[in-house]
C-alpha cells in the first residue's frame, strides 16, 4: 500500500493520449493503471480486491505496482523544482501577468473558423511570397548593408519573433491554461525567445498541436501584411530593400521552425501529436535497440529515426563539409588583414566565419552526446 502524506497534493491530469501526474508545475507521464490506483486513493476508495478484481492482475502484481507507485510517488513529492530545460542563461522579456494580459486580446484569432480560414490564407500567402522573391527579386544579397541597416533589421525582427512567442502564449489561453513568461537565452549557444507555456500538457494533442502552431502561425498573419506591400511597391529603394530582408528572414524562420528534427516548434507539433516524450532521444537509439530487439516495431517513431539519420547525413553532406575551408579563409584573411579590416571590407566572410565555428562547435558537442547515449544504452 502506497503511504505519502502528499498524496492529496499532487494533481492527476488524463487526456485520450496520456496519463499525468502535476506537482509543483512538474509534470510526470505514468502507465494507466498508476494512474487509476493513485485516483482511488486520493479519493479514499481505493479496495485491494476490488482493484485486483477490476484489472484482472494477481496479487503479486499488485504489491509490485504498489512498491513501484509508492518509491515514484516518494521520488516525485520530495524531489526539488525541475528547473532543468533546454534554454540557458534564460532572463524574461514579459512577465506572466503582461503576457496574459496581451494574450487575452489576441486568443480569438484561435477561434475555430477564424483560425481555420486564416490558417489556409497564410500558408497561400506564404507561398505566394516566396514565388514574387523568386521571380522578381531573385539577385537580392544579406550582406550589402551598413551597420545602421543591420540594426534596423534586427530590431524589426524582434518584434516579428516576440510576435511569434505571443502566438503561442494567446493559443494556450484561448484553450483557458494560462501561459506563462516570454523570454530570452541561449539554446545550446545560440540566442533564441522562447514562450512558457509548459501547462498545456493537459491540453489533448489537436490542442497542443495548435498551441505549438501558434507562432509561425502570427508570423504568418505579418507576412499577410509583407505580401501586401510587395505586391504594392513599385520603387526599389533603401526601404524596400530592407523589407525584403525582413520579409526572406521571416519565410525562413517559419520553414525552419517546422523542421521535426530540429528541436523548435515542428518538434514539438510531431512529439505532441504522436505522444512520445523525449522523441529526439529515442529517435537516435530506436534503430540500434530494435536491432537488440530491447525495443517494439513501432512504424512511426521508425520513419522519424531513419528521417533523423537522413537529415544529419545532409547537413555533414552539403553543409559541414564547407565549414573547414569557410574557416581557414576566415582565419587567414583575419591574419593577414587583421579583424577590423574584416569586419570594415568583407561583412559576408565575417558572417559565415563566425557562423561556421559555432556550428563547428555544436556538431563536436552533438556527436560526443550521441556516443555518450549510445554508450549509456549499452551499458
Amino acid at each position: 500500500m502506497i503511504h505519502n502524506n502528499k498524496i492529496h497534493e499532487i494533481q492527476l491530469l488524463k487526456n485520450n493520449e496520456s496519463y499525468l501526474i502535476v506537482y509543483q508545475e512538474n509534470y510526470f507521464s505514468i502507465s494507466r493503471l498508476f494512474y487509476e490506483l493513485l485516483q482511488e486513493l486520493k479519493n479514499n476508495n481505493h479496495q485491494k480486491e476490488k482493484f485486483i478484481e477490476t484489472y484482472k492482475i494477481s496479487s503479486a502484481d499488485y504489491d509490485e505496482l504498489s512498491g513501484i507507485a509508492s518509491s515514484k510517488l516518494d521520488f516525485i513529492v520530495n524531489k526539488k523544482k525541475n528547473n532543468k530545460s533546454y534554454i540557458k542563461l534564460s532572463v524574461n522579456i514579459l512577465s506572466e501577468k503582461k503576457v496574459i494580459k496581451i494574450s487575452q486580446y489576441l486568443s480569438f484569432f484561435f477561434q475555430k473558423y477564424i483560425f481555420n480560414v486564416l490558417f489556409i490564407i497564410v500558408v497561400l500567402a506564404a507561398i505566394i511570397t516566396q514565388f514574387i522573391l523568386n521571380f522578381k527579386y531573385r539577385n537580392h544579397s544579406l550582406f550589402d548593408m551598413s551597420w545602421q541597416d543591420y540594426i534596423f533589421v534586427y530590431f524589426a525582427l524582434l518584434a516579428v519573433m516576440i510576435f511569434h512567442e505571443l502566438g503561442h502564449s494567446a493559443a494556450s489561453k484561448y484553450f483557458k491554461v494560462e501561459p506563462k513568461e516570454i523570454g530570452f537565452g541561449f539554446y545550446i549557444i545560440f540566442p533564441v525567445l522562447y514562450s512558457n507555456v509548459t501547462r498545456i500538457w493537459r491540453l489533448n494533442k489537436n490542442e497542443k498541436v495548435i498551441v505549438n502552431l501558434g507562432g509561425i502561425y502570427f508570423q504568418g498573419l505579418i507576412n499577410c501584411c509583407f505580401l501586401l506591400f510587395l505586391v504594392c511597391n513599385k520603387n526599389f529603394n533603401l526601404f524596400t530593400y530592407l523589407m525584403l530582408i525582413i520579409i526572406k528572414t521571416n519565410l525562413y524562420v517559419m520553414v525552419y521552425s517546422l523542421i521535426p528534427f530540429i528541436r523548435n516548434d515542428g518538434y514539438w507539433i510531431v512529439s505532441d501529436y504522436f505522444n512520445i516524450i523525449d522523441l529526439n532521444k529515442k529517435s537516435y537509439t530506436y534503430i540500434f535497440d530494435l536491432i537488440k530487439r530491447k525495443a517494439k516495431l513501432q512504424y512511426f517513431l521508425l520513419a522519424f529515426s531513419i528521417g533523423q539519420y537522413a537529415f544529419v547525413f545532409f547537413l555533414c553532406r552539403y553543409f559541414l563539409l564547407t565549414i573547414p575551408t569557410t574557416i581557414s579563409r576566415f582565419i587567414l584573411y583575419t591574419l593577414n588583414n587583421g579583424f577590423w579590416n574584416l569586419i570594415s571590407t568583407n561583412i559576408e566572410l565575417l558572417f559565415k566565419g563566425l557562423f561556421s565555428i559555432l556550428i563547428l562547435i555544436i556538431g563536436l558537442i552533438s556527436f560526443y552526446k550521441f556516443l555518450k547515449l549510445l554508450f549509456v544504452k549499452r551499458k
